[in-house]
């Protein structure tokens, strides 16, 4: 027997110094941001499976040996913060991030969410916000470890998949700066008055959208009341606008003529195209080239000698005469046409807004708006305008809205509760930019841990499966907020001081055991 009686106090000295040293890890590490603690548990070695020094088994003795238990599966104590990247897990599942800019198969987890924007990869270039060409490094999201936060982009219509691409997170300020949503989509909220007249001021609204080129776009919506009542026409304008269009709507086309009501007279003195009332032929004809606009073209026919296509210089603000520009001036002399004539243009003029005697719209309640700029851009989009109404009183816009996002810089970025990585730009804008997943595991407590509050997939884990919090209900995210360790300190201290009476108690055993063998030999 001998000897072999120090096995089973020494297993136990060692034993609980193991479990010693766990608590001290513990303890050391309650205030690191995710950590979870490790228990270690106890199981007996029968005297059968411990062997002598001459390797026979020893059928005496017993022992004791350690059991380390993780507790990945516990929640950690949440503690608020005023950072903006800092997002604490209450659930399960934890955070993916990568040691390598390029997503590899060496992907790590990990449940403290204080996160930083950390510069990796090659330099690139871009165009400052002086126009001119600079070098810069991209900034990403990482752990404290600098590994990159794994996340997903939008897809195309600006939702996200649980499938996408894994990818790591750059948020610098140049990141997104050339990418936009040209405006699709818009809406117009306003009054006009009921009791404007024809021939009264116009009404004016400005809007601003997203073009092909991600640039904001300035144009003028003129609301001009027309002769018929209950009727307003919608024109476009701006400085850089080259050609617009709403439609529904049709190429304009005047007729006149003894019984249409309009009698054309063209002036060669003046260069003037007028519209005259038949019944008043001393009186112009209101509202007859609504839509039209100096730029635009106006071709004659059924005159003597004035046929053919024209420039409009100018419109006066009754629509009543057309100047014609001096690049192309009338063929013939002056003509008062009583027989039929026709005046047409290219321009696509669109319907006129028809309003109830309710005051609401009744038709059209919506434009196709088509329009394109002097350097090549583009713009087409759905004008919403079936708020419009015509009560009396002031002209009110209430809100114009649209769906354009244009090139800008990024200010700084935050978390939403759903993990959704929200970037502030320099415009003014909030724009959601990427989405964070969790991964979870069938036996998150069987992951292999690392250094750096980091784990890795094993076969005692399980496969990890990627979801989103929001939508799988597996956690909560907690933005501002960080996830401190599972650590009660107040236990530790309690189960330190039953491991050190083992111990004393093994290392009591040991000395015994030496001293009776002392005796004995």
């Amino acid at each position: 027997m001998g000897y072999s009686l120090f096995q089973t106090p020494t297993l136990g000295m060692l034993s609980q110094a193991h479990a010693l040293n766990t608590l001290g890890t513990n303890i050391t590490n309650i205030n690191t941001g995710g950590f979870k603690r490790t228990d270690t548990r106890f199981a007996t070695v029968l005297g059968g499976n411990i062997r002598t020094s001459t390797g026979s088994p020893n059928g005496g003795s017993g022992g004791v040996r350690p059991n380390d238990t993780q507790t990945l599966d516990q929640q950690g104590i949440l503690e608020s913060t005023s950072r903006g990247l800092d997002l604490a897990i209450a659930g399960d599942g934890f955070f993916l991030v990568s040691p390598t800019l390029s997503v590899s198969e060496q992907i790590l987890y990990t449940r403290d969410g204080s996160f930083d924007i950390n510069f990796a990869g090659a330099p690139v270039t871009t165009i400052g916000d002086d126009g001119n060409t600079i070098s810069i490094r991209k900034g990403f999201l990482t752990d404290k470890n600098g590994f990159f936060l794994l996340g997903v982009a939008p897809e195309a219509d600006g939702t996200f998949s649980e499938t996408g691409a894994l990818q790591a997170l750059r948020v610098d300020q140049f990141a997104l700066t050339n990418s936009f949503t040209p405006t699709t989509v818009a809406n117009i909220s306003l009054n006009l008055p009921a009791q404007k007249k024809f021939g009264e001021p116009d009404e004016f609204l400005s809007l601003n959208f997203v073009d092909s080129n991600g640039k904001v776009r300035g144009i003028t919506a003129t609301f001009v009341k027309t002769p018929t009542v209950n009727q307003w026409q919608m024109l476009l304008s701006g400085n850089d606008l080259t050609d617009s269009t709403l439609g529904p709507g049709a190429a304009f086309s005047l007729a006149t003529g003894v019984g249409t009501g309009k009698l054309l007279e063209l002036d060669a003195a003046t260069q003037e195209i007028r519209v005259k009332s038949e019944q008043v032929q001393s009186a112009l004809f209101p509202g007859a080239f609504i839509g039209l606009k100096a730029g635009d073209s106006i071709t004659i026919s059924g005159s003597t000698s004035n046929n053919g296509t024209f420039t409009i210089g100018a419109i006066s603000s009754d629509f009543t005469t057309i100047t014609l520009d001096t690049a192309t001036p009338f063929t013939g002399g002056s003509e008062n046409i009583s027989t039929a004539a026709t005046l047409d243009s290219t321009r696509v003029v669109g319907d006129p807004l028809v309003f109830s005697p309710k005051a609401t719209l009744t038709s059209p309640t919506s434009f196709t708006t088509s329009l394109t700029f002097n350097d090549g851009a583009t713009s087409t989009f759905a004008l919403d305008i079936s708020r419009l109404t015509q009560f009396t009183g002031d002209f009110t816009p209430s809100s114009f809205q649209q769906n354009g996002l244009a090139s800008s810089d990024i200010k700084e970025v935050s978390f939403d509760k759903t993990g959704q990585i929200i970037g502030q730009f320099e415009d003014g804008t909030s724009r959601i930019i990427y989405k964070i997943p969790l991964a979870t595991f069938v036996n998150p407590n069987g992951l292999q841990a690392g250094n750096g509050n980091v784990y890795e997939e094993t076969s005692l884990s399980g496969s990890s499966r990627t979801v989103f919090a929001d939508t799988s209900g597996i956690a909560l995210l907690a933005p501002n907020t960080v996830e401190l360790s599972n650590v009660v300190l107040a236990a530790q201290f309690t189960q330190m001081i039953r491991v050190q009476q083992a111990y004393n108690s093994s290392a009591t055993v040991f000395k015994t055991v030496d001293e009776m063998l002392g005796r004995g030999w």
